[in-house]
């Protein structure tokens, strides 16, 4: 399918990002493609928008050929988007604002792009994901929603970091921003056999990295650690959820997997949590990241089809499945 590729500029310019939307349908396309949901993709620490869009490898791409609007957003702080001003030596909150923040992104996304479609799938990457399970926490706690959330695909984030990464902000010096590359002898690297060629060479490159907003940094193994339970226990929506098997900044054990997903069931309908085997940190970018992106397609066409039959997700419950 084809599709066109724009800039975003949204909130008065607050906010930036990219888009891919497919071709509008026609007599000679599959016009069911109009029930297909916005998929809007946020990213992790020390990247921006491009780290769905990496030339040749692009999960904006693949999206939107397979009939999906696919809109990647620059967290605030990062690409083009106004920074929100946290002291960077603050450990709670930031995450919460970015929700707050990218709520109102994607209502503006929702009004341009929504029409025709049953609704709205965010995909979370590393901080992107934590942040991706608060802003669903929020779109519950809204009494009249502006946009229908209809699922959230959150990777690369967990609950349990290796002990040396806890309060290891604590000992570099506090500015806005910090390299992530700094975690490199904190932390144990993974084996070079899962990170493809491509995503090396976009690294040496620097493509998609940047500096990250270090109070989100100081947040991701501090406040989250604290509050990811009560944030996991307030979503009411559908939850696809991956951690690497070979993820070196969370400890990726299937007991941990299984008390995330304990969390996310108190109120979300149906639960896909795993390890995700072979890979290290970012599943989307691994040796086998293209299993994942299309496991995160998969999940949003059931997410559509449950916005026209409640009862799939209760069949699902009752049939002992995720």
């Amino acid at each position: 399918m084809s599709f066109t590729r724009h800039r975003l500029s949204l909130l008065d310019g607050r906010i930036t990002g990219l888009a891919a939307l497919p071709a509008a349908p026609t007599p000679d396309t599959d016009s069911d493609t109009c029930g297909k949901p916005l998929l809007v993709f946020v990213h992790g620490g020390g990247a921006d928008a491009t780290a769905f869009d990496i030339p040749g490898h692009s999960q904006l791409e693949l999206a939107a050929r397979n009939g999906f609007p696919a809109l990647a957003l620059d967290r605030p702080g990062a690409g083009g988007s106004a920074t929100l001003g946290f002291p960077p030596t603050s450990d709670t909150g930031l995450m919460r604002a970015n929700a707050e923040f990218l709520h109102d992104a994607v209502g503006e996304l929702w009004g341009r792009h929504g029409a025709e479609r049953p609704g709205v799938v965010v995909v979370g990457c590393s901080i992107g994901g934590a942040i991706a399970l608060h802003l669903a926490a929020l779109w519950t706690e809204r009494e009249a929603p502006a946009w229908p959330l209809l699922g959230v695909a959150v990777a690369d984030i967990g609950q349990v970091p290796p002990p040396r990464l806890v309060g290891f902000w604590d000992d570099v010096e506090p500015a806005e921003h910090a390299d992530p590359a700094l975690l490199t002898g904190a932390i144990e690297m993974p084996p070079l056999w899962t990170i493809p060629r491509y995503v090396m060479e976009a690294g040496a490159r620097r493509e998609s990295f940047q500096p990250a907003v270090r109070a989100e940094l100081n947040e991701v193994v501090g406040g989250w650690l604290r509050d990811w339970e009560a944030v996991a226990s307030a979503v009411t929506v559908p939850v696809h959820y991956r951690l690497g098997a070979l993820d070196t900044l969370w400890v990726p054990d299937p007991d941990h997997v299984a008390a995330f997903a304990a969390a996310l069931r108190t109120r979300s309908p149906y639960v896909d949590a795993a390890l995700f085997p072979g890979s290290s940190h970012v599943v989307a970018n691994s040796a086998a990241g293209y299993e994942y992106r299309h496991q995160v397609l998969g999940f949003a066409e059931r997410c559509a089809a449950a916005a026209a039959t409640p009862e799939l997700h209760a069949a699902s419950a009752a049939a002992g499945r995720p």
